[in-house]
């Protein structure tokens, strides 16, 4: 069989990755502002997801 909708597929991955894009720069802002208020361990929270879905962003270009 053949794909009907070939390009859905990268459609699809196309809408993903900008969503991930969005999360990336809200989560970089939450940071930079909870640095600005010296609140530490919301910081290293929020880098490790921040850290987590570059990796997976990394994984989905690949």
């Amino acid at each position: 069989m053949f794909n009907r909708f070939p390009k859905r597929g990268k459609q699809k991955k196309k809408t993903i990755m900008k969503k991930n894009a969005n999360e990336i720069f809200m989560l970089q802002y939450r940071i930079k502002r909870y640095q600005a208020m010296g609140n530490g361990t919301m910081c290293q929270t929020l880098n490790g997801k921040l850290q987590k879905l570059l990796a997976k962003q990394a994984a989905m270009t690949m």
